[in-house]
C-alpha cells in the first residue's frame, strides 16, 4: 500500500512538472497584460466582428459590441441582447420579444461572453508563445492555449496581441464539438466609468417582453 501511494505521488509531480513546462513565460507575462485591458474597475467597451467556420468554411460575420465591468458584461448582438450581473443573466430576443432568465455555469458563460477566452489561461489550460508576425497591418505577439481536459468547453485558442498596446486583435477558439468562431476586435475603450445597473435587464425599457424564468 506505501509502494503505490509512493507510486502515485511521483506520478503526480510528474504530470505536474509537465504541465508547467508548458507554460511559457514569455506568453505569460503577454496575457497578463491583456487580462489586465479587460479586467478593468471602470469598465470597457469592445466592439468586434464575429464569425463561425463550418466544414472549413467561414459564415457570414455578424457585429457586436459587448461592455465589460470585471465579472458582468453587456453583450449585443443584431439578433439579440445579454445582460449578466455577476449571477444572473437575461436574454433579450426581439424577434420573439421574449426575455430568457438564468444562472449560467461557469462553461455556459464561456460560450456566451466572447472575452471569457481571457481568462482562461489562469486555470486549466496550457500556453504557448508562438512568435512576432503581420495582422491587418499590425505588429503582434501570437499566442496559443491548449485545454488539459478534453471535457472542457473551450478546447483551444489563439490569440493575437498588439505588440504595441497589449490589446487583443484577434481571437480564434475551437470548442470540444471541434465548433470554430473568430473575432476581430474593432475597438476598445477603456476607463468608461459603467454603472452596475447598465447590467441587468430593465423591464421599463421592454414593456411588452415575456420573461421566461428558466432557473
Amino acid at each position: 500500500m506505501k509502494t503505490k501511494f509512493i507510486l502515485i505521488t511521483m506520478l503526480l509531480c510528474i504530470f505536474s512538472s509537465f504541465a508547467e513546462a508548458q507554460k511559457d513565460a514569455k506568453a505569460r507575462e503577454l496575457l497578463d497584460k491583456t487580462a489586465a485591458i479587460i479586467d478593468n474597475e471602470k469598465g470597457v467597451e469592445i466592439k468586434f466582428d464575429i464569425a463561425s467556420i463550418v466544414n472549413k468554411q467561414q459564415q457570414n460575420k455578424i457585429q457586436g459590441c459587448i461592455s465589460i465591468k470585471k465579472n458582468k458584461f453587456f453583450l449585443q448582438l443584431p439578433s439579440s441582447k445579454t445582460w449578466f450581473d455577476g449571477k444572473t443573466q437575461w436574454t433579450y430576443l426581439p424577434e420573439n420579444e421574449e426575455v430568457n432568465l438564468s444562472t449560467p455555469t461557469p462553461e455556459e458563460l464561456q460560450s456566451i461572453n466572447p472575452y471569457s477566452f481571457i481568462y482562461l489561461y489562469k486555470n486549466g489550460y496550457n500556453y504557448q508563445y508562438a512568435g512576432s508576425k503581420k495582422y491587418n497591418g499590425k505588429n503582434v505577439s501570437e499566442i496559443k492555449l491548449k485545454a488539459q481536459s478534453p471535457s472542457s468547453t473551450i478546447q483551444t485558442v489563439v490569440l493575437y496581441v498588439n505588440n504595441y498596446n497589449y490589446q487583443p486583435i484577434f481571437i480564434k477558439m475551437e470548442d470540444k464539438n471541434k465548433n470554430c468562431n473568430t473575432i476581430n476586435v474593432l475597438s476598445i475603450k477603456k476607463d468608461i466609468n459603467l454603472r452596475d445597473n447598465q447590467f441587468v435587464f430593465n423591464k421599463a425599457q421592454y414593456p411588452n417582453a415575456e420573461i421566461i424564468d428558466l432557473r
